[in-house]
């Protein structure tokens, strides 16, 4: 098994409307992805929130859990961890469809249920760093064709 067989079988299960699964192998390619990058000594953690910093351009934080997290910790610890160690997202963290997923969406609720939305994008966010990331070239044969239907399938097209 591989990166690239991960980010298929995520692909498969995003396909199927299976987005928490999609989004838990979508964590472990790009994790694993960032292990390449950042080989040991450097903590699992370290080198994944390094690749997230290295690929995204803009930083946020945001207000989860009465603090503000970096994005980055969001997704490496309430998302990564919580899927691989305990098998389900945490009651206050919701995956939404949120349509296309043309940009990474993350909104602090409000009341009466307080819960950190994520949209769609991050999945897209998480899958096209893996299969564009240089690290990886040689394991996507198909690479340049998907990333070019994907952004193609991305880019928000003007009403006729």
């Amino acid at each position: 098994m591989s990166i690239a067989s991960r980010v298929e079988d995520a692909e498969h299960l995003w396909a199927a409307g299976r987005r928490e699964g999609a989004l838990t192998i979508a964590l472990i390619a790009f994790a694993a992805t960032a292990r390449r990058l950042h080989p040991r000594p450097a903590s699992d953690r370290a080198a994944f929130e390094k690749l997230y910093q290295d690929s995204m351009t803009v930083h946020l934080e945001i207000e989860f859990r009465g603090e503000s997290w970096p994005v980055q910790t969001i997704l490496y610890k309430w998302l990564r961890c919580e899927l691989v160690h305990e098998g389900g997202l945490p009651v206050d963290v919701e995956f939404i469809d949120d349509g296309d997923g043309l940009m990474p969406m993350i909104r602090a609720g409000g009341p009466p249920d307080y819960k950190l939305l994520l949209g769609n994008g991050w999945y897209d966010f998480l899958i096209e760093t893996v299969v564009a990331h240089p690290t990886n070239a040689g394991h996507f044969p198909w690479r340049d064709d998907w990333l070019q239907t994907a952004r193609a399938a991305r880019t928000p097209h003007p009403p006729s």
